[in-house]
């Protein structure tokens, strides 16, 4: 016999995937252009947190690598999500950070404090167990020109929603070699641990080899603060989710009554 519990599961496995919803105005040319092997202009003007005036180069051509992440502030939501995967990775991958690769946050918000990338780079040191390294996490923020120019050479589209008054983007972790050259797009929140490392080693040891990314795959990352993209999805998750379990108690208190009344025609 099958329990209620578990056909709900069959029930739900079986039936078919709903079809991606269009996405809604605010991420009308939002998404990710693959631009492996090609080189982000390094010559960009950016303050690191700590107000000192850099060039993107600056951090390049040592033979380090670089992760990347694209993110702001404000963001409460895919950027907190984006960057909680790359501190999860740091956290997971043999690499050390500083020594075998840098980690480098550029804030697209040109309005960005800088007591509040300050303090976000403070808490992103403090969940890799570098709280009192901040040469591990380089925080970038810039004017509109040189963030636009280098969200364009990663291909990462993005644009400025005025009626939510937030930044609609999609997610993205970048491998940039040392040379500048862009080595991988892992898109999405959960990069692998293993797969960002081999990443790392091989963008440090020589020729970038490109690795296509699907459109499919970038099209399930799309993220849209105002209409929340994937609102359907999450509440058709969370409804399922709800069911099973109600279902499983249910089942679970029909076999408890099931057995007493079994031992009281015993009795």
């Amino acid at each position: 016999m099958i329990r209620p519990a578990l056909a709900a599961v069959l029930v739900l496995g079986a039936a078919p995937a709903a079809a991606e919803p269009a996405p809604p105005p605010a991420l009308q040319g939002v998404g990710i252009d693959d631009r492996t092997g090609a080189r982000i202009p390094l010559d960009l003007p950016f303050t690191e947190v700590g107000a000192r005036r850099v060039r993107l180069g600056d951090y390049f051509g040592d033979g380090k690598p670089a992760v990347m992440v694209l993110a702001y502030v404000r963001c409460k939501m895919l950027c907190s999500l984006v960057l909680q995967a790359t501190v999860d990775a740091v956290r997971a991958m043999p690499l050390e950070v500083g020594r075998d690769y840098r980690l480098i946050t550029v804030s697209i918000d040109p309005d960005e404090e800088a007591a509040d990338a300050a303090q976000r780079r403070a808490e992103l040191l403090a969940r890799i167990g570098r709280a009192d390294q901040p040469e591990r996490w380089t925080y970038l923020v810039g004017a509109e020109r040189p963030i636009r120019a280098l969200a364009d050479g990663l291909g990462f589209r993005y644009r400025w929603d005025p009626h939510t008054e937030q930044f609609a983007h999609p997610a993205a972790i970048f491998v940039i070699a040392p040379d500048g050259t862009i080595a991988r797009t892992f898109p999405g929140i959960s990069p692998s641990p293993g797969d960002l490392a081999t990443a790392l080693r091989r963008a440090a040891s020589g020729p970038v080899v490109a690795e296509p990314i699907a459109e499919r795959v970038l099209s399930c990352f799309r993220f849209d603060p105002a209409a929340r993209a994937h609102r359907a999805l999450i509440d058709r998750t969370l409804r399922t989710g709800g069911a099973i379990v109600v279902l499983a108690v249910a089942s679970s208190v029909a076999g408890l009554v099931v057995r007493d009344l079994r031992r009281r025609r015993r009795r």
